[in-house]
C-alpha cells in the first residue's frame, strides 16, 4: 500500500512539473512575441536604435523561464535541494550584476525618457557643461553633439538628466 502511494505520489509530481514546464514555455513565447510587436510598433515612427529594447526583451523571457523551470524543479522531490540551490545562486547573482550594470541600466532609463520626453531633437543646438554644439544623434545610451569644429562630443544620457541643458532652438553653428 505504501508503495502505491508513492508511485501515485511520484507519478503527480511528474505531471505537475510537467503541466508548469509546458506553460512556462506558453507564456515565455507569448510573452516573448508581445514584447517584440510592442518594440516594433513604438519604434517605427522613430529612427531609434531598438538593439537595447530586443536586450530587454530577451532577459525578461530568460527570467521567465528561469522562474518557471525552478519552480518545476521544487515540484519533484527528488530535485526539490538542487531548485532551492539554483533560486538562491539566481538571487546573488542577480544582486551582483544590479550592481555591476547599474551604469549601464541608468543610461538605458535616462535614454528612454530621453526619447520619450525630448527636451531637445535632432539639429537643435545645445550647451552642456561648457560644450556647445548641434545635436546630431540620440540614442539610449547617449547623446552625441557636433561642435563648431565639427569634432563629436559624446554625452552620456545619466548625465543629460542629471544636469543643466541649455538648448538654443533654431540656431545654427
Amino acid at each position: 500500500m505504501e508503495e502505491i502511494k508513492k508511485i501515485v505520489s511520484d507519478t503527480e509530481s511528474l505531471i505537475f512539473f510537467f503541466v508548469i514546464v509546458g506553460m512556462t514555455i506558453l507564456f515565455a513565447l507569448l510573452l516573448g512575441n508581445f514584447l517584440q510587436r510592442q518594440i516594433e510598433e513604438k519604434t517605427k515612427e522613430h529612427q531609434v536604435d531598438i538593439t537595447s529594447f530586443i536586450f530587454l526583451k530577451h532577459m525578461i523571457v530568460a527570467i521567465v523561464y528561469f522562474l518557471g523551470f525552478g519552480w518545476a524543479l521544487l515540484t519533484l522531490p527528488i530535485t526539490r535541494t538542487f531548485a532551492h540551490s539554483l533560486i538562491a545562486g539566481a538571487g546573488a547573482t542577480t544582486l551582483i550584476l544590479g550592481f555591476a550594470s547599474q551604469q549601464i541600466f541608468s543610461n538605458l532609463f535616462s535614454g528612454i525618457f530621453l526619447i520619450l520626453n525630448r527636451p531637445f531633437k535632432i539639429d537643435d543646438t545645445i550647451e552642456f557643461q561648457g560644450s556647445k554644439g548641434k545635436v546630431i544623434e540620440i540614442s539610449l545610451n547617449s547623446t552625441i553633439i557636433q561642435d563648431e569644429n565639427e569634432d563629436k562630443i559624446i554625452i552620456p544620457s545619466s548625465k543629460i538628466l542629471g544636469d543643466k541643458i541649455k538648448i538654443y532652438k533654431r540656431q545654427k553653428l
